[in-house]
């Protein structure tokens, strides 16, 4: 990641029926264009789609950066921003990524540390780091309803989950911090062949 200051806003278009903006920001130094992407949809099964939830976090950026809705951004334009530059995209706030395991990947242990764990509306997020890249392992208690193109929470499996995750980890998910740092194994599985995942294995009993 390179962080770039001072870009000057020059152009800002929507597409995908006005559901995505498309900002353009000048590095005259460099003679070169940064473009960030504001996308109120999300991306499932091979397509964009309405998320509501997306959608109100994308508004509350364009307040917090810009003081103004996602419908006037143009009227932004001449504002200066610092721009994140990653290898594959742009962000005016620094991004947490997240790689994907790969086939070749399938079989392999690997033995690293739990460096964060999330929980947010439909997931619970465990990241951890191999050889420089940050992978993560969920449990997903949401379910998208691709009829209502929106998210929502399974109460009774979000129960479950968490149950799971306090019988693996020895603790509640309310406690999660404290497991910031533990050891971890990690075997990486295949899913109908197309899908490569990370399995942490049980926490071993601490005899009493």
């Amino acid at each position: 990641m390179e962080l770039r200051k001072d870009l000057e806003l020059v152009a800002v278009d929507y597409e995908n029926n006005d559901k995505k903006a498309v900002m353009t920001f000048l590095d005259a130094e460099r003679k070169e264009v940064r473009i960030v992407n504001f996308n109120k949809q999300g991306y499932e099964n091979g397509k964009y789609v309405d998320d509501p939830a997306k959608a109100e976090k994308v508004d509350g950026w364009c307040y917090d950066l810009f003081g103004t809705p996602f419908e006037s951004l143009a009227d932004c334009i001449g504002q200066k921003k610092d721009v994140y530059v990653y290898d594959r995209f742009n962000s005016l706030f620094e991004v947490q990524q997240v790689d994907k395991f790969t086939k070749d990947m399938v079989g392999c242990i690997l033995q690293t540390e739990i460096k964060e764990i999330i929980v947010d509306d439909y997931f619970i997020k465990i990241r951890y780091d191999y050889e420089g890249k940050t992978y993560e392992s969920k449990q997903t208690f949401g379910k998208y309803m691709e009829s209502m193109k929106q998210w929502f929470v399974d109460p009774q499996k979000k129960e479950r989950e968490y149950q799971k995750f306090e019988d693996k980890y020895g603790v509640p998910v309310s406690e999660k911090d404290s497991l910031i740092g533990h050891p971890l194994m990690v075997e990486v599985k295949s899913a109908f062949g197309t899908h490569y995942y990370g399995d942490i294995k049980k926490f071993p009993k601490t005899r009493k």
